[in-house]
């Protein structure tokens, strides 16, 4: 393999991306929110969520198409698939910012803050410039190139972070200034994407593909409909806990019912770089079992030895982790963070690639649809019987993990195995018994009796000390993950 070609590394690479992603999020927000009154931080922060809620129907499911179709054509075809895709994309970021433009008043309206309109058209320009843009990860993953997708990424979120607040910050800009600064980093981003998504091909004849934008389309939409189930899914529990439990619930709740970010990063990273791996061996029909199985469970092992001894650790200091976080008026929403760390057991198995690259995007949708269908249904039912809101958190997570099982047992039939075959059981033994046994005596016989910084500092360090001793006698390879990130070849 060539100098970027572990999978280890491309993984890397594509988490180094989100977490810049994730990082300018929070540099952006910590500045706006001290230099912005409370109207003019709310206003930008209503624009935002009014792009991203609207993003998913958009965007088509189209980012996951580059995935799935480059790996299975040349890379001569390749070039004409991404232009194809890509046409799509100027077309429907088009009638997006159509829509932005022209439905403004109303969004205003609804959310009950005039400022809106001019701030939401001034804004309108942006899905034409960014929509075009999607896909560049999946491109350079496909081609084992992610250290460039993961360069671009980090260059558009420090432009987003020069535009947007540099006039604010030098200037004592507003809310107007901040989203025209956004539209310059948008417009510079969109010219160096499509520079970007040509140069795979450089050097390269122009060949016509055999896929056709009715493909594309059968494939994708299917995934848009997803995306909408789960926006559904992902905004139920707020919509409970918020209308029929007031707002002290609701600030509880929201600050406790969060994943832990590293956990979602590294599993997009996994998923990225098996995506267009499982759709090539799908297109090469290979034996599932003996060529995807065996990846994707050595993909679970060393996903399982990073996230497992994390989620071990928040478990058991979630109240020190809330309390330090945010102050200990919070400390009931450490209840509802230890509820919410029991599902990342689970969502280690990166199973969309699978499902995606042998095309079952329609059963994907399904499972989806059916779950935001029970999901709601039975928070409604909670919400008139038991009427408290820890039912609320136990409820989605119970539902999360059962949409992932109903995705499991599709895969587990696909590689000809048995559902309990897919888990690693005596390496997550191995690692939980071990960790939960030392964090339980170490929190309740020693830090117990510390203020919460630094109860949760020293826990940490013991943990980390005596968890990788243990590591290290036992034969628990942590070397398998860390060397192929820094080896040459």
């Amino acid at each position: 393999m060539g100098k970027n070609n572990s999978n280890s590394k491309q993984a890397m690479w594509v988490a180094l991306g989100s977490l810049a992603s994730f990082c300018v999020s929070i540099i952006t927000s910590m500045i706006l929110s001290r230099h912005f009154d409370k109207v003019d931080y709310g206003t930008y922060k209503q624009v935002m969520y009014v792009y991203q809620t609207l993003l998913t129907i958009f965007t088509l499911g189209l980012p996951q198409a580059f995935g799935y179709f480059l790996p299975r054509v040349s890379r001569e075809e390749g070039r004409d698939v991404v232009k194809k895709i890509t046409t799509i994309f100027l077309v429907a970021g088009t009638l997006f910012s159509a829509f932005l433009f022209l439905a403004a008043p109303i969004i205003a309206q609804v959310l009950k803050n005039e400022l809106l309109t001019d701030a939401i058209r001034l804004f309108s320009p942006v899905p034409f410039l960014l929509l075009p843009t999607m896909g560049i990860e999946r491109i350079y993953s496909a081609y084992r190139e992610a250290h460039i997708s993961a360069l671009y990424i980090l260059i558009s979120r420090l432009l987003v972070i020069a535009f947007v607040t540099i006039p604010v910050l030098c200037s004592d800009g507003d809310y107007k200034s901040a989203i025209i600064g956004f539209d310059i980093a948008s417009a510079i981003s969109f010219f160096v994407a499509l520079y970007l998504k040509n140069y795979p091909f450089r050097n390269l004849s122009k060949k016509e593909s055999d896929v056709t934008l009715h493909e594309i389309l059968n494939f994708s939409i299917p995934l848009m409909f997803a995306g909408i189930w789960s926006l559904i899914i992902r905004s139920s529990d707020q919509f409970f806990v918020s209308r029929y439990f007031g707002a002290q619930a609701f600030a509880e709740f929201a600050n406790g019912s969060m994943e832990l970010p590293f956990v979602g990063m590294i599993i997009s990273a996994c998923s990225a770089v098996l995506y267009p791996m499982f759709s090539k061996m799908e297109s090469e029909k290979l034996d599932p079992k003996r060529s995807v199985f065996p990846v994707w469970r050595s993909v679970f092992s060393k996903t399982a030895l990073l996230i497992y001894p994390l989620v071990a650790f928040c478990f058991v200091y979630s109240k020190e982790i809330i309390c330090v976080l945010y102050g200990e008026t919070y400390e009931m929403s450490h209840i509802y963070f230890r509820i919410k760390l029991l599902v990342h057991p689970f969502t280690l198995i990166a199973y969309a690639p699978v499902i995606l690259s042998i095309g079952k995007t329609q059963y994907y949708a399904n499972v989806h649809l059916f779950g935001a269908l029970i999901l709601v249904a039975l928070e409604m039912l909670s919400v008139q019987t038991l009427h408290d809101p820890i039912a609320i958190a136990v409820i989605s997570v119970v539902c999360r993990i059962g949409r992932i099982f109903f995705m499991l047992r599709l895969i587990s039939r696909h590689f000809g195995v048995s559902l309990i075959q897919l888990f690693p059981i005596n390496l997550i033994l191995k690692i939980l018994t071990p960790a939960l046994g030392t964090l339980f005596i170490i929190k309740y016989c020693l830090t117990d009796h510390f203020e919460y910084p630094t109860g949760l500092a020293m826990g940490l360090f013991l943990y980390a000390v005596i968890y990788f001793t243990y590591a290290h006698f036992s034969g628990i390879d942590y070397k398998s993950i860390i060397q192929p990130i820094f080896a040459r070849k």
